[in-house]
């Protein structure tokens, strides 16, 4: 019998850590969440943290709709959008177009994004596998010559393929 209890408590015990270190990473994506707001001179509310702290944990860019369903509590579509809007405008957050019609949101990584201009350089791959929208550092800038009566202000480079994990899993569509 007594083994048995030193056994729960131990189980016990290891819930408790693993709860701690869940724990402190999320207060860790708080902390950087809120940072990322007050460098670009936003007022920290709820909702904003809590948008910034949910593409913080992804991997893949998201869609309004999931991002609603993955932030907790009750916040209306309107201010959702109007936030996400904001973001954009900031240079907090970038817009990637899907090939499905969903506009897909992800952060911007360069720290180079300035209010009303992105300079995230980056490649959009969309995985035909799981349907996730990465954004893929690359090293080397593709040379773009314009035509004469030209000027590039920005440009994008889309990918289709498999992901990671697709190819891991064996996933092929």
């Amino acid at each position: 019998m007594n083994n048995i209890l030193f056994l729960q408590q131990c189980c016990k015990n290891k819930q408790i850590i693993v709860v701690l270190i869940y724990e402190k990473r999320k207060f860790a994506k708080m902390r950087q969440a809120i940072e990322v707001l007050r460098q670009h001179g936003i007022r920290v509310t709820e909702i904003r943290k809590e948008i910034v702290e949910t593409l913080l944990s992804r991997d893949s860019a998201l869609s309004c709709k999931e991002i609603k369903e993955l932030i907790p509590g009750e916040f209306d579509r309107v201010t959702l959008y109007r936030t996400l809007n904001t973001f954009v405008e900031e240079g907090i957050i970038h817009q990637i177009a899907g090939s499905e019609g969903t506009v897909r949101y992800a952060l911007c990584s360069s720290g180079e994004c300035a209010t009303h201009h992105h300079e995230d350089r980056h490649i959009h791959f969309s995985c035909t596998g799981c349907g996730q929208t990465f954004c893929l550092e690359y090293h080397d800038l593709p040379k773009i010559e314009m035509p004469t009566g030209y000027k590039l202000g920005s440009f994008e480079i889309s990918a289709t393929g498999l992901c990671k994990s697709a190819l891991k899993y064996d996933v092929c569509f």
